[in-house]
């Protein structure tokens, strides 16, 4: 139920078994065996790290212009001549020329926790190369990726689909001798995308709002 109160929102997003290539799952189930982790599977070793997650948000949807006598005190007629300003220009805001589609960030960045002996980095790590080798198709790269959010009950109530998403960057590890820890507690991967969805998730499809952009 939509209330007025404060956020009491969750939030999950699960990467699929497809994120990680056979070599790295192959690689990765036989180091967490030996290591006697609760979680056999790598992706869900994965997923299991996952904090935190940013996604959507635009900017710069306005242009300035200088306009004569617009926006201005003078444009009106009510002002006396001696009250009026005498500049010939003034900067007014317009909506940008640009396709309000590319104005979006297609930006998506996953901010994962660091494991003892940052595994689920170096899983990340390596999973990259495997996926940017040159003879691997678009389609054998990351599937689509799915953010629910949900209620406090659990309920999902809408999703947004992270469409093509593509790795981008991943942070650097941050190793000091000054420290007695490590400085680095957690790392951002950070995915560019090319398109999105968004859809509220309701019993009856006709209640679905669904945008494609």
């Amino acid at each position: 139920m939509f209330t007025l109160r404060g956020r009491q929102d969750n939030f999950r997003i699960l990467l699929p078994k497809e994120f990680l290539c056979d070599e790295i799952v192959e690689k990765y189930s036989k180091i967490l065996q030996d290591k006697h982790s609760y979680l056999y599977s790598p992706i869900d070793f994965l997923n299991e790290t996952i904090r935190s997650v940013q996604v959507l948000g635009f900017q710069d949807a306005t242009i300035e212009q200088l306009q004569p006598g617009r926006g201005t005190a003078a444009s009106s007629a009510s002002r006396i001549p001696q009250n009026r300003f005498m500049h010939t220009a003034s900067q007014v805001n317009y909506r940008s020329e640009t396709n309000p589609l590319n104005l979006i960030d297609k930006t998506l960045n996953i901010e994962f926790r660091h494991t003892l002996g940052y595994v689920n980095y170096f899983m990340i790590f390596e999973n990259f190369f495997y996926q940017y080798e040159r003879d691997k198709k678009y389609e054998d790269l990351i599937p689509n990726l799915f953010i629910d959010i949900m209620d406090n009950n659990g309920n999902i109530y809408s999703r947004i689909e992270i469409i093509k998403p593509i790795i981008s960057g991943i942070d650097m590890l941050d190793f000091n001798y000054d420290q007695p820890v490590a400085q680095s507690q957690t790392f951002k991967v950070e995915f560019k995308y090319s398109n999105l969805d968004f859809q509220f998730i309701e019993d009856d499809e006709k209640y679905n709002i669904r945008t494609y952009i």
